[in-house]
């Protein structure tokens, strides 16, 4: 997947990417401000196979994504595409809390893979907590467009609950409080 047309090469990245501190993460992001063209060249370290580079440059586009969303919007659809084959789930936490919460309009298409995508996330015990919960937030974002969906998200979380981590069970309660209220 080639996300970038910069000079700026994947081991110039891999580089800067030398420990996995916020300070590191935010002084990249900044680099990027200044030349975005280099969100590209992140984004398509998140894609590699390489685990610690994967979920750094993705703490970095995740960053960049939140106080920029017009970074991300061109990548979206390659991005919820991507995440299929994401090896990293550090990476799959990031991209999945920047689908969580940067306001982005998704195609039909885009919409239809990451349903599928984040049910699977959420019904399996085989993903992290940080991944199932950003799931459910992106399920819960698309029920406002998609009734059904709410249905679904709601029966799943009031089932698992109970057997569920205490961060898994708290953004349940609020998410399933905020679809009662919409009923």
């Amino acid at each position: 997947m080639n996300f970038h047309n910069s000079q700026y090469t994947l081991e110039q990245a891999r580089m800067q990417l030398g420990d996995s501190s916020k300070a590191l993460s935010l002084l990249t992001a900044s680099m990027v401000y200044a030349e975005p063209s280099l969100f590209g060249v992140f984004l398509e370290l998140t894609f590699q196979d390489e685990k610690q580079y994967a979920e750094r440059a993705s703490r970095v586009v995740c960053i960049c994504s939140h106080t920029f969303p017009e970074l991300f919007k061109p990548h979206c659809s390659r991005v919820i595409a991507g995440l299929r084959n994401l090896k990293s789930e550090g990476a799959m936490r990031n991209l999945l809390k920047t689908l969580a919460e940067v306001p982005v309009r998704f195609t039909k298409k885009d919409k239809s893979i990451l349903l599928n995508l984040c049910f699977d996330y959420l019904v399996s015990n085989e993903y992290p907590v940080a991944v199932q919960v950003f799931s459910m937030q992106v399920l819960y974002n698309l029920s406002g467009e998609i009734p059904e969906i709410g249905e679904e998200l709601y029966r799943i979380l009031e089932e698992k609950i109970p057997d569920a981590s205490p961060g898994y069970r708290s953004r349940a309660r609020r998410i399933m409080l905020r679809m009662r209220g919409k009923r």
